[in-house]
């Protein structure tokens, strides 16, 4: 199948893999993705060997249907059946979708962080069309009479496409990241929000009507207004914006100090809902604002559906809650339920059948039936992205989106969660990640559980003690000490209002770097907190420390921060996206940063210099750790495979995932 515009262009810049199915976007053209049999002659070079490889490699086994916990009325969970060996869908997500949008019964769109636009069939879930970005695909939405699908990308750009065939009609450009788009009630324009602070209004020319400045930080909401006349945002400045679309002028700045705003939805005439990383529902209306606690932690995402009178609501504490809207925007708790641990509720929306349709970290999206409580999980496979890789007992061991703990390539384990972290801890590996959940990574044993998304972890000594610190979604660090064969708490320390990004230790000194652009130098002894404010001029990254005392800090701004008793040195990376890992070695006094462009880059740190850039792989790469040697640095990607660099040598493919389904006895430790 080959997009092609439906009618001539309305407006086309020349962008690479911008149209067809078979163009580099960004993503591999592995035949994983898109391998089809020649008509008349025998299968390409690449299928064989995607056979051989299926043949020879583990089989990965179904996950069991069961009753889930924590909410009220759960009925089973329907996942996905076993396949049989070598059969697997056409069009499928190979990594975690990030924005969902829904036309009444009839299509279900998906945009994912493979770079993928996926139509499908809301009756079937089967997928009609496909299209690309050039890099992750952040959001989607449809125009309201159906003919044209909006996305935005981190590629820079919104696109407009043609529904059903996703042919490319426009692109237009940011110069950041895109978070959000949005359509008008009549579908005549739409607005982008960005990461360079701006929301932009288009027509469906792809002319730029409006340029809408003022955010004092990264745009990542827009919504209309019921009657098209005016348009919200927000902002990680914590601020609502409201504007008039005719003019573009400023009508209204409600600012909400330093508690962020990640979401918005337009309610019953003029109702404003907006989230907050308090849990709460700000309701806006009359220039008056109540707030209804929703959730525990901070609100993802908020969907509104005008004819049902319905308001979705995901959270950090892990919980999708739908409220019954009366028309002063007052709420009433509907339906609640914490989700299989497949589920991403970064992003929701409502369909016109009492469903709520969210992302996933699989293939395809899952569903929840408000009446039933039934989750639907029956087209959801893994996809094999890492996100963690480290060096264990002599061996190489990786861990990722789908759970799944592979020991020098081999699937040894399924930790019922994503999986964000390793951490070899008194001869334990431990992981962890979405949901809350610290694991015996090679049993599966559950050691410890708190509410919120884990990002990171490390070991620390204090008090004569070895404890693991991990970084959560909320801002905490959680320190846990061994006890009886589980861990126990020792200590909660409030770190950050946002998420921790990444956690290195020296000596008595702890270093935490935040997406709010902030680091931190914790001193061990008194857990006293001292902040550097806007460390980064964008999200914080990853730390490392090296073993001079010094520590080091990446970031979407593409730099690399070299800090020593307080203060940055700092060097621009050779980095095309945001950085999002480093590590150090410490007999070679090397760092290695790593990047959402798949580049991997080594600095001399005593000399302050960058030695050797290479570009390991179209997708991005998530986690970069020390190797087995001196010099050499294990990285893990989103195309599933563990890489090896080195100062002196070429790089090397360790090792590549297999998302085959593989029996549960298979998993033995």
């Amino acid at each position: 199948m080959h997009l092609r515009a439906a009618h001539p262009p309305l407006r086309l810049q020349d962008v690479p893999g911008a149209v067809g199915d078979g163009l580099r976007s960004g993503l591999p053209q592995g035949p994983a993705v898109d391998a089809r049999e020649p008509r008349g002659g025998g299968a390409p070079e690449r299928v064989r060997r995607l056979r051989a490889h299926r043949r020879a490699a583990p089989v990965l086994g179904p996950r069991r249907t069961t009753a889930l916990h924590g909410h009220r009325g759960c009925a089973p969970v329907r996942r996905h059946p076993r396949r049989r060996r070598g059969v697997r869908p056409v069009i499928n997500h190979r990594s975690p979708i990030s924005g969902v949008a829904c036309l009444d019964d009839r299509y279900v769109a998906t945009a994912g962080y493979d770079s993928q636009l996926i139509l499908w069939d809301a009756r079937t879930q089967t997928a009609v069309a496909r299209a690309r970005h050039d890099h992750l695909a952040n959001h989607c939405t449809f125009s309201p009479d159906g003919r044209f699908l909006l996305s935005g990308s981190s590629d820079h750009t919104v696109r407009l496409w043609s529904v059903p065939d996703l042919g490319l009609l426009a692109v237009m450009r940011h110069s950041d990241d895109i978070e959000r788009v949005a359509f008008s009630p009549r579908g005549d324009r739409f607005a982008t929000a960005s990461r360079d602070y701006a929301i932009r209004v288009f027509d469906l020319t792809g002319r730029l009507v409006h340029l809408l400045e003022g955010h004092a930080a990264d745009a990542v909401f827009v919504e209309f207004s019921p009657d098209g006349r005016e348009l919200w945002s927000t902002s990680d400045d914590a601020d609502i914006r409201r504007w008039d679309v005719e003019t573009g002028a400023l009508l209204q700045q409600v600012s909400f100090g330093d508690v962020q705003l990640d979401t918005i939805a337009m309610g019953p005439e003029g109702v404003l809902y907006a989230g907050n990383d308090a849990g709460e529902i700000l309701i806006l209306k009359d220039g008056q604002v109540r707030t209804h606690q929703a959730h525990a932690l901070g609100i993802k995402c908020l969907a509104y559906s005008g004819r049902e009178s319905r308001l979705a609501s995901t959270g950090y504490d892990g919980f999708l809650r739908t409220f019954r809207t009366a028309p002063d925007g007052s709420l009433t708790l509907e339906a609640e339920t914490r989700p299989p641990r497949e589920v991403w509720l970064r992003t929701c929306a409502l369909d016109s059948r009492d469903r709520v349709i969210v992302g996933t970290f699989g293939s395809s999206y899952a569903t929840f039936d408000i009446g039933s409580r039934r989750w639907d999980l029956s087209r959801v496979g893994d996809t094999p992205g890492l996100n963690a890789v480290g060096v264990h007992a002599g061996a190489i061991m990786a861990i990722g989106d789908a759970g799944v703990l592979y020991r020098d390539g081999v699937a040894v384990r399924r930790i019922d969660s994503l999986c964000n972290f390793l951490l070899s801890f008194q001869g334990q590996l431990l992981t962890g990640g979405q949901t809350g959940t610290l694991f015996d990574a090679l049993t599966g044993q559950v050691l410890f559980e708190q509410p919120s998304p884990i990002n990171c972890a490390v070991e620390i000594q204090r008090g004569g003690e070895s404890l693991v610190v991990m970084g959560t979604y909320s801002g905490d660090a959680w320190l846990l000490a061994r006890a009886e064969g589980r861990m126990v708490l020792r200590e909660r320390l409030s770190v950050f209002r946002a998420a921790i990004k990444g956690l290195a230790v020296h000596g008595g000194t702890l270093f935490a770097t935040c997406a709010d652009r902030t680091v931190a130098h914790i001193t061990l002894s008194t857990l006293e907190v001292t902040r550097t404010v806007n460390a980064h001029e964008r999200i914080t990254n990853g730390a490392a420390a090296l073993p001079d005392g010094r520590f080091a800090s990446v970031g979407r701004d593409l730099m690399l921060r070299v800090w020593s008793k307080g203060q940055p040195s700092v060097h621009p990376t050779p980095h095309g996206r945001s950085v999002r890992c480093v590590a150090s070695c410490p007999q070679t006094m090397l760092l290695a940063t790593a990047a959402y462009d798949g580049t991997l880059a080594l600095f001399d740190a005593e000399h302050g210099e960058w030695l050797k850039t290479e570009r390991l792989t179209d997708f991005g790469i998530s986690t970069v750790s020390r190797g087995s040697r001196p010099g050499h640095f294990l990285a893990s990607a989103y195309d599933g495979c563990v890489y090896e660099v080195s100062r002196d040598a070429a790089p090397r493919r360790v090792f590549r995932a297999s998302v085959e389904p593989f029996p549960p006895q298979a998993l033995a430790a």
